[in-house]
């Protein structure tokens, strides 16, 4: 069978996957919420961005980068300037309830359900429609969205969480070639042919219900590989996601030492496991260590995914009017998995203050006694106001003693070393 054959063989197979398991989770919603759901994904269709008459078509749009994530400021109808989150796992694109987006007026349109990442309900939401929404010189005109009221959801522990406005997706997206280099701080957008270097590696990737994939080869050992298509999410902070059905079944056990974790969706929170894998083969690009979060799910076929601090790693361009996804390496650069070593998830709030969203178990701020909600003053005598996620990160990444301070006066020490297995090898 000839490469060609091959490629479309693999994608018809990975098609078939991504609808069964698309269906699986529509059947736990109401027929009138599938309905609707498919609806919001196709709402958009009629929508074509319009370029001003400046030419290239090529815009360095602004941009923020919380933790992994990337963020992009655009304008809601001629006056509202918004934080969107660029999510290329999303298949619809959503509005949050801000103070920003409740500026705007809009009208309550049909019922939606939203589900995502973890272990409980979907968060409500409805069909919404903006005049206009624009990303620099590109303009949408009448533009659908959902509304989430989503600070009042499994999502947020506080209010103030929500921090960005809203979330462009696959709808909006799959427009436009689009460049992610983090390490400068940029992404940019076009509406052009992409520039290729003879060093970049380039890979056509699969559509498949307004979500994009690329083939990689995961080793779990010396003798356990596997290969498969692997959805691209932006809006994942994470390396990469995959499922315990695949492990259970085909390796019997975890590959390695792991660490209970948990993380927050659109349908509450996710407890998993993570670990950390020997290698992820994409084309000619082998990664090595490559931290994973292992979800539970009875479906192997479930929670393949590459997330943004995985992708940050490289400036990728995702090509969508010719299918193509490109992995760029920095000069210089070598891949490095970071790792929590504080066992301490702390995430930003409106005010800037950092606050603590989740403690694993058994790492050393479960030992502390940290409890999960309390906002911090300050880490290390400097205010917590002054320092990002990726500043935290940082921090946590290495053995270290931390001062930590929270605004209820509690001061407390952190000390952090490396765990055998999981962030280091002998």
């Amino acid at each position: 069978m000839n490469n060609s054959l091959k490629i479309k063989e693999r994608y018809l197979v990975s098609t078939i996957r991504t609808f069964t398991i698309f269906m699986t989770v529509l059947m736990t919603l109401s027929g009138c919420s599938i309905v609707n759901s498919l609806r919001m994904m196709n709402a958009n269709n009629g929508v074509i961005p319009k370029w001003s008459d400046e030419t290239p078509q090529i815009v360095h749009i602004g941009t923020r980068y919380i933790g992994e994530k990337p963020y992009i400021k655009l304008v809601a109808n001629n006056k509202q300037e918004l934080l969107f989150l660029v999510d290329t796992g999303a298949s619809f694109s959503m509005l949050f309830d801000t103070p920003a987006v409740k500026n705007l007026s809009f009208e309550k349109g049909f019922a939606l359900s939203v589900a995502g990442w973890g272990e409980d309900n979907a968060t409500p939401a409805y069909q919404t429609k903006l005049s206009n929404l624009s990303l620099g010189k590109i303009t949408f005109d009448d533009v659908n969205l959902a509304y989430i009221a989503v600070s009042q959801s499994q999502y947020y522990h506080h209010q103030d969480e929500a921090i960005f406005d809203g979330v462009i997706g696959h709808d909006l997206m799959k427009h436009f070639v689009w460049t992610f280099d983090k390490a400068n701080n940029q992404i940019t957008i076009s509406g052009e042919k992409k520039t290729v270097y003879q060093s970049d590696i380039i890979l056509p990737f699969n559509t498949s219900l307004s979500k994009i994939s690329i083939p990689a080869t995961v080793h779990f050992n010396l003798d356990k590989s596997t290969t498969r298509d692997i959805v691209i999410d932006t809006g994942s902070r994470h390396y990469l996601k995959l499922n315990t059905a695949f492990l259970d079944n085909n390796l019997g056990s975890l590959p390695t030492k792991t660490i209970d974790a948990a993380d927050f969706g659109m349908s509450g929170k996710a407890e998993h496991k993570r670990m950390t894998l020997p290698q992820v083969d994409i084309a000619d690009l082998s990664i090595s260590k490559v931290k994973a979060n292992v979800i539970k799910s009875e479906d192997e076929d479930d929670w393949w995914i590459f997330g943004s601090a995985l992708l940050n790693q490289f400036v990728t361009i995702i090509d969508y009017p010719n299918e193509e996804f490109v992995f760029r390496k920095y000069p210089n650069a070598k891949f490095k998995t970071k790792y929590n070593l504080a066992g301490l998830d702390l995430r930003k709030l409106r005010d800037g203050r950092l606050f603590v969203k989740y403690v694993f178990p058994d790492l050393p701020a479960d030992k502390a006694n940290v409890v999960a909600g309390s906002i911090i003053e300050s880490i290390n005598d400097v205010d917590s106001a002054m320092i990002s996620e990726a500043d935290w990160l940082r921090l946590v990444d290495k053995p270290s003693e931390i001062n930590i301070c929270f605004t209820n006066d509690k001061c407390i020490e952190v000390k952090t070393t490396e765990i055998e297995g999981y962030s280091v090898f002998r």
